[in-house]
């Protein structure tokens, strides 16, 4: 015959094992109702960007002053930002961080020559 003690412990191990797969299944629940929430909605707190003034199109023109002599080397897409690399001649290399949604100058970034740290 068996004991008490033996008879408990499978007892609490099925309802531990029931406990932490109903943890499994509410977890796999809760990632995919964030990810269909992200897909349907990837933007949601961004307005989207205005159109010129009188205009159908939807865009925008912003002109952005670079020093003379220089060239934009590279533009990349970081996060909700546009990084453009700029070399001058003879001067700095700077990252102009720019918004997409409406082409704003956020910041420069230079990279002097020869300053180490």
């Amino acid at each position: 015959m068996t004991s008490p003690a033996q008879a408990s412990a499978p007892l609490w191990l099925k309802v531990l094992v029931i406990v932490m797969g109903l943890l499994i299944v509410a977890g796999f629940v809760v990632v995919a109702a964030e990810i269909a929430r992200r897909m349907s909605t990837p933007n949601a707190a961004r307005p989207p960007a205005s159109g010129p003034a009188g205009g159908g199109a939807s865009g925008f023109t912003e002109r952005i002053a670079l020093p003379s002599g220089a060239r934009v080397v590279s533009m990349n897409a970081v996060g909700d930002r546009l990084v453009v690399h700029v070399e001058t001649q003879g001067g700095p290399s700077a990252a102009y961080i720019l918004d997409p949604r409406n082409g704003a100058l956020i910041g420069t970034v230079e990279f002097p020559p020869g300053v180490a740290r």
